[in-house]
């Protein structure tokens, strides 16, 4: 009897371990396709790490490239900005001196017009085609033979012209005289001038006269008893 009690033990513990090494199979096999699984989910998170990080590296190198584009761009940017703020100083510049050129040829017109009103001048002095009224209807009277006289002055070479425009008397008479001086040629000259001209009781005597200080102009009578009136008008070409 107690060998078969043995034997049953033994025959119970086989069992078991058989059972136990069933199921530590199982488990085995079980961790195995697990690891495997997780292995196979592991490897495809890598390849898919691997493939964001290359879809990342290279999303980098574009910004990289794009950001040295922008840097190039920026800096031709503010090369041409450079360029223009150069290009607006010498067209402010230039329209400075077109200003400057603007008013130097307004100022020179201003003189060619001077220039021009003197060239009038001194040809219409040439011609005697200017004129200064010095007496104008002057009524003046005095006693028998004496004269009403005037003094003026002749800065360039012309004529006078005297209009007894009315007189009291047929002995009128117009007298002008002066004198003038200058040097030519290391060589002093002086004329002297005097000079009377009958006009009635009207008419008009026209005398030559060179630059004076002093021109004197007579108008006068010849009268033994009675006196004179007469209206006198003067007048200077040049």
């Amino acid at each position: 009897m107690e060998v078969r009690k043995t034997s049953e033990k033994k025959v119970v513990s086989r069992n078991v371990a058989i059972a136990l090494g069933i199921i530590v199979i199982f488990v085995l096999a079980g961790l195995v396709g697990a690891i495997a699984n997780y292995t196979s989910i592991i490897n495809a998170k890598d390849k898919t790490i691997a493939s964001k990080d290359s879809q990342i590296a290279s999303k980098n190198s574009q910004i990289s490239n794009l950001q040295n584009q922008v840097d190039n761009l920026t800096s031709i940017i503010s090369g041409k900005d450079s360029t223009i703020a150069a290009q607006y100083s010498q067209i402010r510049s230039l329209n400075l001196t077109l200003e400057e050129k603007d008013s130097q040829i307004s100022s020179l017109n201003s003189e060619i017009t001077d220039l021009q009103n003197q060239v009038n001048d001194l040809n219409s002095i040439i011609n005697l085609g200017k004129s200064t009224v010095w007496v104008d209807s002057q009524t003046v009277s005095q006693p028998a033979s004496s004269y009403t006289y005037w003094m003026v002055s002749a800065g360039y070479a012309g004529c006078v012209s005297v209009w007894v425009q009315s007189s009291t008397t047929s002995n009128t008479y117009v007298e002008v005289i002066w004198s003038s001086s200058g040097v030519s040629e290391s060589r002093v000259w002086v004329v002297s001038y005097d000079n009377t001209i009958t006009v009635g009781t009207s008419g008009t005597a026209f005398f030559p006269i060179l630059p004076s200080s002093s021109i004197e102009i007579r108008v006068g009578n010849t009268n033994l008893i009675s006196g004179a009136t007469e209206t006198v008008t003067i007048t200077y070409y040049y």
